[in-house]
This record gives C-alpha cells, structure tokens and sequence, in this order.
C-alpha cells in the first residue's frame, strides 16, 4: 500500500471537559527573555489554550518553548525572544484543568489517561518506539520518490556511535538527505572522529561499514 501521511484528529470540543475548562491564565513577561512563574512549556504535540471562551490552537509545536497569546492568535516563542509585557500562558496541567489541553492522540498514534510527560509510561514526549522508525522509513521513501526535499536537524550524538556514522553516510550516499542542520559541535566532533579516528580526545576503533 502507498504511503500515507497520517490525518489529524481535533479533539471533540462539545466534551465536558472542554466546555467547563476555566480561561487559560495570561501572565504578562515581567522583562525581556523572561517568562513568568508557573509558565506552560509546550511539547511536541498539538496544544490548545482556552482563552475569552474559545480554544486556540498553537500555531506550531515545538518543545520547551512558551505560547504568547497577541491578536486572537496563540504563537509558540522560544524565551530568548520573548518580549516585557508579551502574555504568556501559564499552568501545569495538560488536561483542561487549567485551560491548557496537551492532544497526544491527535494522529491516533497514543491512547493512554496518564499525564503524557510521564517518563516511561507508555509513551511520553521523551520516548520513540520502533513503529516509529518503520513510518520514519515509509516517510524517507515516499520523500524521494516523490521529489521531497529532506532536511535533517542533527546533534552531535550520534557522532560518538560509529555505526550510527554508518548508517548516515548511507542515507546521503542514497539520496535521503538533501540538507542537514547542525551546530559546531556535530562537525566538530565529526571530522575529530573521521581524521582522528579520536572522540572528545579518546581513541576509538571505527567499525568497518
């Protein structure tokens, strides 16, 4: 069968849960780069944010960042770019407690009541499980056969395994990446590895590809 991404799913917003959530709680940034207490970090997953009775959904996912609510519309920013006086959205919860709804499910790919940032239960935004290397590849051959453009965004970690430095000089040689991104430290510990055959100073045996 073709590959397929998989489609979206909003949340049911007539749900109980949804319609007597409380108003998400804004909290100007008292300065430039700061966020206020109790601030929400995003994750991975779609977020929704129930503000003036309406749930919004942020317009990116992206972890670690904080949503700022300007004009109507719920934007992700990282807290180096936040600005004094921004709205930030603030609470804990991820269930509608606090106006805050995490949707992990969204690509039916989770089923679960837990908190989803619960460390090693189940799946949480932390954790990878082998289906999702399989849908990685279908994804990887639908891209190139279907004239895609593959940007991979690496860190230096997988320079230290050499049979990961394997696997990824094959997926160039093979057409699958059209462009990486990348700091300092993946180059710089890749061609210390290559030219080396050292990692962090210590020497190491590569493994024949």
């Amino acid at each position: 069968m073709a590959f397929q991404l998989r489609k979206y799913h909003a949340p049911d917003f007539t749900e109980a849960k949804f319609q007597t959530a409380p108003d998400a709680v804004l909290v100007p940034a008292p300065q430039d780069k700061t966020a206020p207490d109790h601030f929400h970090a995003l994750s991975i997953f779609p977020e929704y944010f129930k503000i003036h009775g309406t749930w919004l959904l942020a317009e990116d996912s992206r972890m670690d960042c904080v949503p700022v609510y300007q004009d109507g519309r719920v934007l992700v920013v990282e807290p180096r770019n936040l600005k004094k006086g921004d709205l930030v959205v603030t609470g804990r919860t991820e269930n509608c407690e606090d106006g805050i709804y995490v949707h992990p499910d969204g690509f039916g790919s989770i089923n679960q009541e837990k908190d989803v940032f619960a460390f090693r239960q189940n799946r949480s935004r932390e954790t990878s499980f082998s289906r999702d290397y399989d849908e990685l590849y279908d994804l990887l051959r639908y891209e190139k056969a279907h004239g895609g453009y593959v940007v991979w965004v690496m860190g230096p970690a997988f320079s230290f395994d050499s049979d990961a430095r394997n696997a990824f000089s094959r997926l160039v040689e093979n057409g699958y990446v059209n462009a990486l991104l990348a700091g300092n430290a993946l180059a710089t510990h890749d061609l210390e590895g290559a030219y080396l055959a050292q990692l962090l100073g210590r020497t190491f045996t590569p493994r024949k590809a």
